[in-house]
Order: structure tokens, then C-alpha cells, then sequence
């Protein structure tokens, strides 16, 4: 038996390592340090170095810079190779160290897009991913099984594999140089309702008091507690002009509304907190001129403040009084009026459009223009404090680790092509949701086709981050409220394929390891009208040696018992099938739930087989009376069934726990017997 630890980064001490135990050899060239037990079949591989350039960001937006045009001075990329070299029938069990900050992984799938939920054991991985070192182990060949252990993964490898080692992976080789990985990830799931494309420049007080109400009746049980005010309650122009007035402060244009919002900002935000909602504002670091602090101006080559599309005139980051004035004296006040949620737009067009727009500016001042971005979102996220902080928009790799989260994508409208491209952002940056930050893939709009709407929210659900909507709420009839909150709250998840992945994702899998259980839900969207087809259960990480349990979560639908490969439903363009698969037990089990997508992620708690009794908790919500399914299999009958306020129902196989409508969860339990 081999006993392998990659377990530092290039030119850290190892100092676990220093003694090994007598039965153990030490190989160590200073990089990495390998431990084996002694086994005479085998050859102490060497450890091989690359060093290679590093390479900035791919962005893929239409229109902008292709990438983020920004790479170190100097800076390198390094990797660690070992070649384990043993017979075909020889198998090698390893120990991989790692925090409880990691996750199973693969970097090398752009034809999938994977989430996780917990540590799942699948066959999907090779990779482990350690967030809290920015570690990147890799086993190719030798078909890797990697079982979480304490301190780490046991590994298990069939015949030869290269071991890799990518140290500072997202940092450096992904291109995010400047990431501050020790900023802790955003703990709540952020949903609700966003007023820009629900009304526009013309949102008023009266639309976001609507939509408050509606939102704290119908959605807020089910994790929705957002209400954002968007572009359209400020006094500031855009176009920069005209100039402030005398005396005039700039933050006065945001935190003084223009007259639809007679009651002021104040008023508004105790109102929303008042309905157990979070007020949330938008705030655009566009800029005329006229501040005091002028000097802190981004000048151009003529001397003069640079002028840019979009975003008009900016303020050096590194010059604090200027930016206390023009930008963060603004959220300062926001912040005292009440509201806990800032989306920061037009970053991107403060750094393109702009900063790169003047580089002699920033060369005769021997100053880093991205450092001088960094300042003005650090500064901002400070006096926010214990707020949630949105960059907005697209992927600013030079802000990596001070956001909160990052919208991703572009604008999106009700319509099939915005589904789309929610989707194709979703893959290429789903590999940096809660690693960097939490992903924001846009609002959606479900004032389209109900079967559209729900192929969306299957999208936005099983990526993991944000779930915002963004609709007059008089278009929130009774089908596409159920759609939100068969998918809320958002689900924590991780993601699967450490690595962009390619748009127009036909499968998106979620594989979860909860209470000792393990399942995997996969969504299959229709792009264009698609025929039924035959799927391998091991492309979605299943063994396809076993017996799996399928169920179809929107149609609430036991599909019989699986081996090898699924057939999926033909599907219209712009639809969707979500189908759960849980490996066949020789005793009772649970099949899935109609609460939520996440199939027990946030819906079930607790679940466990002891004694011949299936017991649990059950996520519930008002208004709506909720169904846990169970699977019962030849051989046994239902005996007591404990669970109040449910009833409960056998048809087939298949038992139907289902509760009356109730904010909070319900414990229950079944006792079986052999029949």
C-alpha cells in the first residue's frame, strides 16, 4: 500500500511531515513532500516542475475587452507532476490532506456543468479542490475514487495515474491575480425582487411598496427577502451633466430621491424592514464634475478630467478624500437611512472605460490602476459593513475577494434568447461561485410561457446563487409563484467543474452528500426542440452497476427503477426536465419531495433508517401544502405513521406524506414492517 500526502504549497514547510513514522519513506526535492509506506513493487516516482506564463482572464462578453487585459509583471504559474508508474492490477491507496474548506472536483469537463452539495463520492471527480490553500490536486488515469476522511480524502487509484499539484489555482492560473481569499464567503442565500426591468427609470414608491407587500405575503416564507431599488429613484444623470449646483453635495443626488418617492429613502427602507424584508438600493459610480476634491480626478492626456461612455468622469481610488466624496460618502448615508443591500454598478465601466482609457495618467504617478479600483470597492464594502455588496456587472477578476457577489452577465429581458444567456454566464463563470464570491447570474423574468419560466428557475436554482426576479408583480399569477417557491430559498452550493465550462448546457447535474445519503438531480433544458434520449447514468457521476430510484420533480412522478442509462422525455424548445436519482435500498426510502428542486438540500433534515423506521424533517411554507415521497419496496407494508398535521396515502410503491400548509418544518416518522 502506497500512503501519498500533496499536502503544501511550492516552498512550504511541511513540518507534519519532518518525522514519519519508521514503516514510511520520506521523498522531499522542497516542493512538495511525498510520503509512502514501504512497498518493494514500487519506485519512488520523482516530482517534476513546470513553469510557464501566466495568461489574463477570458471575459466573453459581446462588447467590451475580450479578457481582463491584466497580468502581473513577472508573473509565472507553477505545477508539481508525479508519475505513478505500477502494474495495471495493482491498486494504491492514497491520503490527500486537505482543509474542511474543500471539495471533490474536476477542472477538466466543459461539456458538463456540475454543482455540489457536501462531499459526494462520484465518479464524475479527479480533482479535490482546497479553498482555503488555493489548492488544485489532480489524479488522471487510474480512475481516482476519493472518500472524505478526517483531515482530508482517502483515495483510492487502479494502475498507473500522474498525481498534479496547481498551487494558488484560482489565483494564478485561472488569472483572479488579485484575490483575497481570506475574506469569508457571504453565509445567506441572497433572493427577491429587483426592480429594473419590472419598471424601469420609472420605478416610483408606490411600485416598490407594492412589490413589497406582495413579496412578504406570498415569498418571503420561502426564503425571498430581498426588495432592491434599482436605477430610477436618484436625482444623478448618467450623461454627467449639469455640473453639481453650489453647495450641492454629489452623495445628495443619490440620497435625496427625485419626487416619485415623496416620503424619501428614510421612510422607505423602515417601511420594507418593517415587512421582515431587506431594502436594497442600486447605486451607479457614475460622476459629473463640480466635486471639491477635483484633484482626484482621472486626468487624460490633455490634462483634463478623462471622459468616458457610460461612466463619465472618475475618481482615483487611491486619492481617499475624493473618493469619500464622490463615491462612498454616498453609501455611508445609505447605509444610516436603513438599507443592507448595495448593488455597485457601472464598476466595469470605471475600469474600461476609463482607467485604462488614461495609462499615462497612471504611469506618471507610478501608481497600479487596478490597486486603485481595489480601493474604491474596499472602501465601499467598509462602510457597508455588515451589508451585502454586489459588484455589478460582469466577471472584475481585479476585485476578487471584496464583493460579496458579482453579477456575471449581461442585462436580460422576458424572452427565450435571455434564458440563454443567463445560462451560457452561468457555465463560463460557475466555477467561481462561493469560491470567490457568490455568482449573480441577473434577475429572471417569468412574465414569459410558464414552461419557460420554469426551465429558468431550474437553471438559476441548481447553479447555487443568486435568485432574483424582476417583474410588475401584477404578472406573478398563481403558477409562477409556485415555480419561486418549489426553488426557494437558493441552495449553498459548490461547484462541481473547477473551470469554464461551454454555453448552451443541455445537462446540469447536482450531486449531494447530506445525513449519510447521497443523490444527484439532473436538469436537461431543450434549446431547440429535442427528441427523447438515452443518457448513461455514469455521465452524471452515477455507478452504472447499481439500481437507481428516478423521480421527476416538476411533475411530481415516480419513474421506476434505473440501471445503466435513463431515457429522457422529448422536450419542446425552451423546456426543461428535472429528474432525482437515489440508489434502490433493500428497505424503505425517500424517493423526493415537491418543496424544492435541492430534493432534501434544504427541504429534509435529519433523515435516517433505524429500527425498521424511516424518520426526518420536512421543510414546509404557507399557503401550500407540501409532499414528502417515499419508496416502499416488495417486502414491506406501512405500520404507524407520526407526523402531525399530515396525511399520508399508499399507491403502489410509492407513499405520500403530505402536510398541511405551515411556516417552519415538521418532524415525522414511520415504522415498517416485513410483509
Amino acid at each position: 500500500m502506497i500512503l501519498a500526502c500533496l499536502c503544501c504549497l511550492a516552498g512550504a514547510n511541511a513540518v507534519a511531515l519532518m518525522n514519519p513514522p519508521q514503516d514510511r519513506v520520506l521523498l522531499s526535492d522542497a516542493k512538495i513532500p511525498i510520503v509512502f509506506t514501504n512497498r518493494k513493487d514500487l519506485k519512488i516516482p520523482k516530482v517534476n516542475e513546470s513553469i510557464t506564463p501566466a495568461k489574463d482572464v477570458p471575459l466573453g462578453y459581446p462588447h467590451g475587452p475580450k479578457t481582463s487585459e491584466f497580468v502581473p509583471p513577472k508573473k509565472r504559474l507553477y505545477g508539481y507532476t508525479v508519475d505513478l508508474r505500477v502494474s495495471s492490477r495493482s491498486k494504491t491507496n492514497l491520503f490527500i490532506a486537505a482543509s474542511q474548506d474543500s471539495f471533490p472536483c474536476t477542472p477538466n469537463a466543459p461539456d458538463r456543468l456540475i454543482s455540489i452539495y457536501g462531499k459526494p463520492t462520484t465518479t464524475n471527480f479527479d480533482s479535490i479542490y482546497d479553498r482555503a490553500s488555493d489548492r488544485l490536486i489532480t489524479i488522471t488515469g487510474g480512475s481516482p475514487e476519493f472518500v472524505p476522511a478526517k483531515g482530508g480524502y482517502e483515495v483510492a487509484i487502479q494502475g498507473s495515474a500522474k498525481i498534479e499539484l496547481k498551487p494558488k489555482y484560482v489565483q494564478d492560473h485561472l488569472g483572479y491575480f488579485l484575490w483575497d481569499k481570506s475574506k469569508p464567503l457571504w453565509p445567506h442565500p441572497v433572493a427577491g425582487w429587483c426592480s429594473w426591468m419590472a419598471h424601469l427609470q420609472q420605478v416610483s414608491q408606490k411600485d416598490i411598496e407594492d412589490a413589497s407587500k406582495f413579496m412578504a405575503k406570498n415569498l418571503l416564507d420561502y426564503g425571498y427577502d430581498v426588495i432592491q431599488i434599482d436605477d430610477g429613484y436618484q436625482r444623478a444623470s448618467q450623461s454627467g451633466e449639469p455640473p453639481l449646483k453650489p453647495g450641492e453635495k454629489f452623495s445628495e443626488l443619490w440620497t435625496e430621491p427625485n419626487d416619485r418617492f415623496p416620503d424619501g429613502l428614510p421612510h422607505l427602507a423602515k417601511e420594507i424592514k418593517s415587512l421582515g424584508l431587506t431594502p436594497g438600493i442600486w447605486v451607479g459610480l457614475f460622476l459629473p464634475l463640480g466635486i471639491k476634491h477635483n484633484e482626484g480626478y482621472v486626468l487624460g492626456k490633455d490634462g483634463k478630467p478623462y471622459r468616458g461612455p457610460w461612466v463619465n468622469y472618475a475618481i482615483n481610488g487611491l486619492d481617499k478624500p475624493a473618493l469619500e466624496e464622490a463615491y462612498v460618502e454616498t453609501i455611508r448615508t445609505l447605509k444610516s437611512q436603513g438599507w443592507d443591500y448595495f448593488k455597485i454598478d457601472t464598476l466595469r465601466h470605471v475600469l474600461y472605460d476609463n482607467y485604462r482609457k488614461a495609462p499615462e495618467y497612471w504611469k506618471s504617478r507610478n501608481q497600479s490602476m487596478e490597486q486603485a479600483f481595489r480601493e474604491i470597492m474596499k472602501d465601499i464594502k467598509s462602510v457597508a459593513k455588515d451589508s451585502y455588496v454586489l459588484a455589478c456587472w460582469g466577471t472584475l477578476p481585479e476585485l476578487a475577494g471584496v464583493p460579496d457577489g458579482c453579477r456575471i452577465g449581461e442585462d436580460v429581458a422576458p424572452d427565450f434568447a435571455s434564458i440563454r444567456r443567463s445560462a451560457k454566464y452561468i457555465a463560463q463563470f460557475h466555477h467561481l461561485n462561493n469560491v470567490v464570491w457568490l455568482n449573480d447570474p441577473d434577475y429572471m423574468c417569468l412574465r414569459l410561457p410558464v414552461a419557460e419560466a420554469q426551465t429558468w428557475v431550474t437553471l438559476t436554482a441548481l447553479a447555487g446563487g443568486h435568485i432574483m426576479i424582476s417583474d410588475p408583480v401584477k404578472d406573478y399569477d398563481a403558477a409562477r409563484v409556485d415555480l419561486l417557491r418549489r426553488v426557494g430559498p437558493p441552495m449553498p452550493l459548490r461547484p462541481g467543474n473547477i473551470s469554464p465550462a461551454k454555453p448552451d448546457p443541455e445537462f446540469l447535474a447536482l450531486n449531494v452528500a447530506k445525513d449519510k445519503q447521497e443523490w444527484t438531480i439532473v436538469a436537461r433544458t431543450a434549446w431547440a426542440d429535442e427528441d427523447s434520449t438515452k443518457k448513461s447514468v455514469s455521465e452524471f457521476g452515477l455507478d452504472p452497476t447499481q439500481s437507481y430510484l428516478a423521480f421527476d420533480f416538476w411533475d411530481s412522478k415516480f419513474l421506476g427503477v434505473v440501471k445503466k442509462e435513463f431515457a429522457f422525455k422529448s422536450l419542446k424548445q425552451g423546456h426543461c426536465q428535472a429528474v432525482s436519482f437515489r440508489q434502490l435500498q433493500s428497505h424503505p426510502q425517500i424517493l423526493g419531495t415537491d418543496r424544492h428542486i435541492g430534493q432534501g438540500v434544504v427541504d429534509l433534515d435529519q433523515v435516517a433508517w433505524t429500527n425498521n423506521t424511516l424518520s426526518g424533517s420536512s421543510l414546509l411554507g404557507k399557503d401550500r401544502a407540501w409532499t414528502t415521497y417515499i419508496h416502499v419496496p416488495s417486502g414491506w407494508k406501512v405500520g404507524s405513521v407520526t407526523a402531525p398535521g399530515s396525511t399520508h396515502q399508499l399507491a403502489g410503491k410509492v407513499l405520500s406524506l403530505t402536510f398541511a400548509p405551515k411556516s417552519g418544518k415538521a418532524k415525522w416518522s414511520i415504522k415498517f414492517n416485513r410483509a
